[in-house]
């Protein structure tokens, strides 16, 4: 392939942005692309661009939701467009952290709003080893993440998942799920390999309090071949609507399944705490005590273990900036995961943006937050052509739609140096 120097596309001098806000927007995902939508129809004379690590934007939409959930996935059209219509710019394969320090951002852009997510699982203490796979790293791994380019899980005959919300739940249909039932996905083929018989699901709260969506257990039903069965199934006549929904969705898929010769057997446990995880006759034993106020000890034979329990900041994630009050320096902002936590979904996101899109114009209106800043125009120079920008992701994404084998939408190139080069092609 030809290798041609990248190119920032920056908005045109019929546009002059040099006495109006500069926004950088760093983190292309859901929270960092709803806000630069939002920033776009409330400040149209605004110069907004968004920044990705990565060569490729949308972040955990393209590598966190499920790859069999395409029509979650589709919310990215909204944002092609977007870029598409040069009213944004996407920087990618620039990490802010490294390429650029989040102090030169700063200098440079009025208003720096930090979308960066978080994604490092968080640790089960006393559950460690070389088959203890975080959720997050999993569903990258699905979804075929450069990051996780060299890893290769080994899940066993017994996996035991670790979490009941509804990251939990993806690992738990993934590793359910046959060949032929991900027609119509982008998992690439090639992550198909040999599947679990048995899986373990616990969660330490009882059901009432587990964080897993109904209609996420009852798209469990539309696999063939399961054998559930739901340890301690309580709720049913629970005051909350949204609890006894949970409850009826276990149990209706619990009396569905195949009791005879499944294919898989799957186990639902609320109100266990693990304990260790530990080697006993050659065999991994998962230790676990009972939430009931019992304290009654079990151990599980378990090839592999798979944490869903939630996600922290990156080790290289830019410094948010706050202060020991809390507060966020002139013009820097965090929206998102990032700001409140990794609970809540896409819509989340879009209403975190939209109360930070209003808060930015607020600040800028009445001169809280400064302008005057050169923008995108004076770091480009600095980057030295290392970035792609959104005609070289449309390159890419054309190379990965053409890929299509076994019924898939799309294959994704897995690695960054294939990436920039389709990009610059």
């Amino acid at each position: 392939m030809l290798d041609h120097p990248a190119t920032i596309q920056v908005l045109g001098p019929s546009q002059d942005k040099r006495r109006s806000p500069h926004i950088a927007i760093v983190g292309s995902g859901p929270s960092g692309c709803f806000t630069a939508q939002m920033l776009r129809k409330q400040l149209p004379q605004a110069a907004i661009a968004v920044f990705d690590r990565l060569p490729v934007p949308y972040g955990l939409l393209r590598y966190g939701v499920s790859p069999d959930h395409q029509g979650t996935k589709a919310v990215t059209r909204q944002f092609d467009k977007m870029f598409g219509s040069g009213e944004v710019d996407f920087v990618g394969n620039v990490s802010v952290g490294k390429d650029v320090s989040l102090d030169r951002m700063r200098t440079l852009f009025d208003v720096v709003v930090l979308a960066t997510g978080l994604a490092t699982d968080r640790a089960v203490q006393g559950v460690s080893g070389d088959r203890v796979y975080g959720a997050g790293r999993v569903m990258r791994w699905f979804n075929s993440h450069p990051d996780e380019l060299l890893f290769e899980p080994h899940f066993g005959d017994r996996v035991a998942i670790i979490g009941n919300g509804n990251v939990a739940v993806d690992v738990l249909r993934l590793l359910s799920k046959g060949a032929s039932a991900f027609v119509g996905s982008d998992l690439d083929p090639l992550r198909l390999g040999h599947k679990p018989s048995h899986i373990h699901v616990f969660g330490r709260s009882a059901l009432s309090a587990a964080k897993f969506d109904s209609v996420m257990i009852r798209e469990l039903a539309s696999i063939d071949g399961l054998a559930v069965t739901v340890n301690v199934l309580d709720s049913l006549d629970h005051q909350d609507p949204g609890v006894r929904a949970k409850a009826e969705a276990l149990r209706d898929l619990a009396d569905g399944s195949a009791l005879e010769r499944p294919r898989v057997r799957i186990e639902f446990n609320f109100g266990w705490q693990p304990l260790n995880l530990e080697i006993a006759g050659g065999a991994q034993q998962l230790g676990l005590i009972s939430t009931d106020g019992l304290s009654t000890a079990r151990q599980i034979e378990v090839d592999s273990v798979v944490t869903a329990v939630g996600f922290a900041p990156q080790d290289c994630q830019p410094e948010s900036g706050h202060t020991s009050t809390g507060s966020d320096p002139e013009g820097l902002y965090r929206v998102g995961w990032l700001e409140r936590g990794s609970a809540g979904g896409i819509p989340h996101n879009r209403a975190d943006a939209k109360l930070l899109s209003s808060r930015i114009v607020a600040d800028l209106a009445d001169e809280t937050t400064s302008t005057g800043r050169r923008g995108l125009r004076a770091l480009a120079p600095e980057l030295h052509d290392k970035t792609v920008d959104f005609a070289g992701w449309k390159r890419i994404d054309e190379f990965e739609s053409a890929q299509q084998r076994e019924g898939r939408c799309r294959v994704k190139v897995p690695d960054i140096a294939t990436m920039i080069e389709i990009a610059r092609t």
